[in-house]
């Protein structure tokens, strides 16, 4: 679990330059979702972090600033850093279930985070 920006930077550094997204082949999860648009809105994808909670408005502003990261980091494996990603495009929309997206789905490298790409971005083969 990533504390703070320190953390979050020790441990992308530490997955070293070989961490490559992955197709998400596993079960359902219940996922807060959060709608995320970054380069001037030229790419549009779904950021997906497990949670036990029933309404989006349970979440804390924990998550919402650990998803903001981890959109940062799904832009810097589909080689497309952006300083563009406002947190407020980063927003949390609804709970949802990963069984509604099969085969749609990558998975950040060593965790439990999904992201559902849309405009602009690669998609899962």
């Amino acid at each position: 679990m990533v504390k703070n920006k320190f953390h979050f930077a020790h441990a992308m550094a530490m997955q070293g330059s070989n961490a490559k997204l992955q197709p998400y082949q596993g079960g359902g999860k219940k996922v807060v979702v959060y709608n995320t648009y970054a380069n001037g809105g030229k790419l549009h994808f779904d950021v997906f972090v497990p949670t036990d909670k029933s309404q989006a408005s349970q979440v804390t502003k924990d998550m919402d600033a650990r998803a903001v990261e981890y959109a940062k980091e799904f832009l810097k494996l589909i080689g497309k850093p952006s300083e563009d990603l406002s947190v407020n495009m980063c927003e949390r929309c609804h709970i949802d279930n990963t069984d509604l997206y099969a085969n749609e789905l990558w998975q950040l490298p060593g965790k439990e985070v999904f992201v559902w790409p849309m405009e602009g971005c690669p998609k899962p083969s």
